[in-house]
């Protein structure tokens, strides 16, 4: 590989982003061109990582165990980079072996331990090297590790042969433009010409492909269902799709494909450049969504199958903002924090550090771009669960963004990157679309998880809420002046988005898998019964930690009394204030408790 020498240090390329990349990234955009450039920029880095990962084996006893040495290996891939490289190129940006490559380095620092011997995992170097001399017509003989008794070759497939011990190893011969595995046994490889439906055989499960039209451009996407490295963590097991999910797959990612060329043609046009495979999971629940990346996977992402194209459209745009962002995260620095949990995210029921606020944000200009782009778009039943959407996510976004201005650890390039993000903010504000009743709930919804999260996550000063607790039992009016509660995670605190979903039903849209059931004082609270305080009462009478009735609670008596409206700001008291009433054996009413300081809140509001 072109570095300084094989025995030399690997030298790094340096890359300018250029002004006008720079801008359409950190408004959300970016078209083909700069995807491009950001491949270009990942490409180096990848060239890096394999360079570290080659001289960290060579200096690591052992690290193969019975397979080649590493030399052959670095002689094979420094021919094909020579003989083919733009193959070369594409083969490395693979976003799977991005992931291997991160693994392997792991494993080597031993800060990941793998399900089995070292060696099977760094062993993995050379089906990566089958798999580019077979790209660039070159020979080769080779021994690579079994896993279960298969081996992965990326892009290609999985070779399974069978009767071999879990963890194994098998010959490899690539010539005359054809792989094969086990070339005097089995013979396990890809069928030359492709005689079975997309490209099995005997002993060899193929790379299944989604593909689309994307304003003009042809996606192309790799469904892994087979790839050890395909998951964020620890090499998974295969999970092959059956006939009738990828035939689900196949429809809706070319439906969503086509819903996002007709709402967003340069986004449709970006993601066909730079999204290479999707990974398929199964949701613990069904009906529920879950999705993810990594920076590790340039061009990657993981997600369950949406129930309709809209979601996977969304789910899409969702998981290339984190693409984007990461590959620029790999040449500037956008913060430099602690990594402490500290900061509220609208979209998240735990603290999230600066790092993980800005992806969020970034992700969630995105979506809510996608929301207002799509409202013309979407079918007439569909158009009052999509304005709720793009409003509920333009308040989203912008809270995070506010707060993301409010931190001084971001960095110059982090200041002129939020800018950005802040300049698409106004003209969804101005957008005339959106129902107000709509509009109403969406504000509805964004205040009540941000009230569930500081009853769970926020924690008052003791001596302030015994000395609240303390005027309470006497019968003294609230002194609020008092210090800032302090975020203590609480990661095994529940959470039942009853209220959202209920809002979201109202509206049309399907069910949530993830919501709880309602209870009657949540239906009565989205539907404006005043008896809703009530029944959250009654509730809390049963079981006065709940979080939820709390959060209910709070919302029932904003809305019933305006006087109670400074509840929400500080809705972690009356639930602090009330356990100490309990702790010292003074029966209290929630309601009384909040009502009582609210009027404190109101009286410190007035006096200043």
């Amino acid at each position: 590989m072109h570095t300084d020498g094989r025995s030399g240090p690997a030298r790094a390329a340096h890359h300018l982003v250029p002004s006008a990349y720079f801008r359409d990234l950190a408004a959300g955009r970016g078209g083909p061109e700069t995807i491009r450039f950001l491949r270009t920029t990942e490409y180096s880095r990848r060239l890096l990582l394999l360079r570290t990962l080659l001289d960290t084996i060579a200096a690591t006893p052992g690290a193969l165990g019975p397979l080649p040495p590493v030399d052959s290996a670095w002689d094979i891939l420094t021919a094909v980079q020579e003989h083919a490289p733009d193959d070369f190129q594409d083969l490395l940006l693979h976003p799977q072996i991005g992931i291997w490559l991160g693994h392997g380095l792991r494993r080597l620092s031993r800060t990941a331990w793998g399900d089995g011997p070292l060696w099977t995992d760094l062993g993995h170097l050379y089906a990566v090297c089958s798999v580019a001399a077979l790209r660039a017509g070159l020979p080769l003989r080779t021994t690579v590790p079994l896993r279960d008794g298969a081996a992965m070759f990326p892009t290609l497939g999985l070779a399974r042969l069978s009767g071999r011990p879990r963890w194994g190893t098998a010959e490899v011969v690539v010539e005359a433009g054809r792989l094969r595995v086990d070339p005097y046994g089995a013979r396990v490889g890809p069928p030359e010409p492709p005689g079975a439906p997309d490209g099995d055989a005997p002993g060899w499960q193929a790379l299944r492909r989604l593909r689309a039209d994307a304003a003009g451009r042809p996606a192309r996407v790799w469904l892994d269902d087979i790839d050890p490295y395909r998951d964020l963590g620890e090499p998974l097991p295969a999970e092959r799709l059956d006939k009738e999910e990828i035939a689900r797959w196949r429809e809706r990612f070319g439906h969503a494909m086509t819903l996002l060329t007709r709402s967003d043609p340069c986004m449709a046009a970006a993601v066909a450049e730079g999204l290479r495979t999707v990974t398929p999971v199964r949701p613990a629940k069904t009906g529920v969504v879950v999705s993810a990346s990594s920076g590790d996977a340039f061009g990657g992402m993981l997600t369950s199958l949406p129930p309709d194209p809209a979601t996977l459209a969304v789910t899409v745009v969702h998981e290339f903002q984190h693409t984007k962002l990461g590959g620029l995260l790999h040449l500037l620095t956008l913060e430099q924090d602690g990594g402490a949990e500290r900061h509220y995210a609208p979209w998240r029921d735990d603290p999230r550090p600066l790092s993980g606020l800005l992806q969020g944000a970034y992700a969630f200009l995105g979506i809510t771009d996608f929301w207002c782009r799509y409202l013309d778009q979407a079918p007439r039943a569909e158009r009052p669960v999509a304005q709720f959407e793009f409003a509920l996510h333009r308040r989203q976004t912008q809270d995070a963004v506010r707060t993301l201005g409010a931190d001084p650890a971001l960095t110059a390039h982090g200041r002129r990157f939020l800018r950005g993000m802040a300049a698409r903010l106004p003209s969804w504000w101005a957008d005339g679309r959106i129902r107000p009743d709509i509009t109403a709930l969406a504000e509805f919804a964004a205040t009540d998880h941000r009230t569930g999260w500081r009853i769970r996550h926020l924690t008052p000063a003791p001596d302030d809420v015994r000395a609240l607790a303390r005027a309470f039992a006497a019968g003294a009016p609230a002194d609020c002046h008092i210090a800032e509660s302090s975020v203590v995670p609480d990661p095994a605190a529940s959470w039942s988005h009853a209220r959202t979903g209920l809002i979201r039903q109202s509206l049309g849209g399907p069910p949530d898998g993830r919501r709880l059931e309602p209870s009657a004082a949540d239906r009565a609270l989205v539907t404006g019964d005043p008896a809703a305080s009530d029944a959250y009462a009654r509730l809390l009478a049963d079981d006065p930690e709940a979080p939820e009735p709390w959060t209910g609670l709070i919302l029932a008596l904003a809305a019933g009394d305006p006087a109670a409206g400074p509840l929400l700001r500080r809705p972690e008291l009356p639930h602090a204030i009330h356990r100490e009433l309990r702790v010292t054996g003074t029966a209290a009413d929630p309601r009384d408790v909040a009502r009582w300081l609210a009027a404190g809140m109101s009286r410190r509001d007035r006096g200043r």
